[in-house]
């Protein structure tokens, strides 16, 4: 393992409009991981798309958030990922017991499976999302679709996973004027896919950054930027919770403090953090909307 696990890596190629990101995930990855016991197989899919969204925060620019959410009416009910523009990330996956956790987006068909993919601004506005049907060989295979689809700009994404860590490669042709320029682009992102498709998969996950881009690619000129750190973080709260109970009302909020005695308590699905509220609480954050009301109606 290197010092570089836990962080995004963006470089460019001098001489033609191709770029790419490296990510690798180790602490990041565990913690999303140890929050439940999830099946190998959910893991794997899991781990793939924590990948993907620090790939995708690392090569959108936006002051605010990326997610990737896959949702099907198979076994693997959903899987989310997000990751902020500061590097901070979660992520949960949701499954099934009854029937065999897919392999390949491919095992989805017929069962409505989506890939969706949400940029977000900072202030909660969305930015743009797009969203296609989830089909491929492999998740890398159903991103690839998603931008030649929704975005049409070629796109080639690399996952490796090994139980305690995740790591992903993307390359990415950037649009540009037509003419020469443009066909030495597409050679050189034709090219750079041939080499990446090269790399092991404890090679992606293991090597520097730096080791990794000089064995697929020494023979460019690539500029790396600073690295960006990600890391673990809920952005679940006290008020997030009482948000939660408001928009469930009064009168179920009262019901489950009757069904449990004492306390209501919310829980996070992405930390297991837990916000509990007694009766004063429950009766003080719904009468501040009474006396909102009152006002707005005044």
């Amino acid at each position: 393992m290197t010092q570089d696990h836990d962080c995004l890596h963006r470089f460019f190629f001098e001489d033609a409009n191709v770029r790419g990101v490296i990510v690798q995930l180790r602490d990041t990855w565990q913690q999303i991981a140890h929050r439940d016991d999830y099946p190998t197989e959910v893991r794997q899919w899991l781990a793939q798309v924590a990948a993907a969204t620090a790939l995708f925060a690392g090569d959108v620019k936006v002051d605010g958030s990326v997610s990737v959410h896959l949702k099907s009416a198979s076994a693997l009910r959903l899987v989310f990922a997000e990751c902020s523009s500061q590097g901070d990330m979660r992520g949960v996956a949701r499954w099934d017991t009854f029937d065999a956790i897919p392999a390949v987006p491919d095992d989805l068909r017929g069962a409505a499976g989506i890939l969706a993919l949400t940029v977000m601004r900072a202030n909660g506005e969305p930015k743009w999302q797009g969203m296609v049907p989830l089909e491929g060989n492999s998740l890398a295979a159903a991103f690839e679709s998603y931008f030649n689809r929704s975005e049409q700009l070629p796109t080639s994404l690399f996952f490796a996973f090994d139980g305690k860590s995740c790591a992903g490669l993307l390359l990415q042709e950037v649009p540009a004027e037509g003419g020469i320029a443009r066909e030495r682009d597409a050679a050189m992102y034709e090219y750079a896919r041939t080499m990446a498709a090269t790399i092991e998969s404890d090679e992606l996950l293991n090597l520097s950054p730096h080791e990794i881009l000089r064995r697929l690619f020494h023979e460019e000129t690539l500029r790396l930027l600073d690295a960006q750190p990600i890391r673990f973080q809920c952005r679940c709260s006290r008020d997030r919770a009482i948000g939660i109970l408001r928009s469930i009302g009064p009168e179920e909020t009262a019901a489950a403090l009757a069904e449990s005695g004492e306390r209501v308590t919310v829980t996070c699905e992405f930390c297991n953090g837990q916000y509990s509220f007694d009766a004063i609480d429950i009766q003080q954050m719904f009468s501040g909307l009474d006396q909102d009301a009152a006002v707005t109606r005044h």
